[in-house]
């Protein structure tokens, strides 16, 4: 054999998994190899895995083993979660965090229409502190620059 057949004939390690290929197959074989290893997430304990080996982690995972005894779901996203961690899961859930700010929210009356001032509602709010819904305010301002509940100005 000539040097080039020799070189041709040996194996390369892949430099993504280690595997040993061919020179003239490594480039291919090189590039399904990568996009075969994307990593992702474990959604039961978190842990990087390579896709795919996904499979394989969740036989051996001990949060994917407990998912059937303790998973719940969240009453806000309808996401599953493991009950241990539901107050970690509640204060980063948006939908919790909505639900939290409208319990909380008390229900204020403008004192120029009588309406109510409801939390998506624009406020107007002077220096006295007193709050207003934003158009009652602009055009009492029209008439007077003085805070319609005390006079402050």
């Amino acid at each position: 054999m000539d040097q080039v057949q020799n070189e041709d004939m040996r194996l390369y390690p892949c430099s993504n998994c280690a595997e040993h290929y061919p020179y003239c197959f490594l480039s291919d074989h090189l590039e399904s190899c990568l996009q075969e290893s994307l990593q992702v997430d474990c959604r039961y304990c978190g842990e990087s895995v390579l896709e795919k080996f996904m499979q394989n982690h969740q036989q051996n995972c001990k949060a994917y083993a407990l998912q059937d005894t303790e998973d719940g779901v969240c009453e806000f996203c309808k996401e599953k979660i493991f009950q241990k961690f539901k107050e970690d899961h509640y204060s980063d859930c948006p939908l919790k965090q909505v639900a939290d700010s409208y319990q909380s929210y008390k229900a204020q009356e403008c004192p120029i229409c009588l309406v109510e001032i409801g939390p998506a509602d624009q406020k107007g709010i002077l220096q006295c502190c007193h709050v207003f819904h934003q158009g009652c305010l602009e055009e009492w301002q029209k008439k007077s620059l003085e805070c319609p509940v005390c006079r402050y100005s």
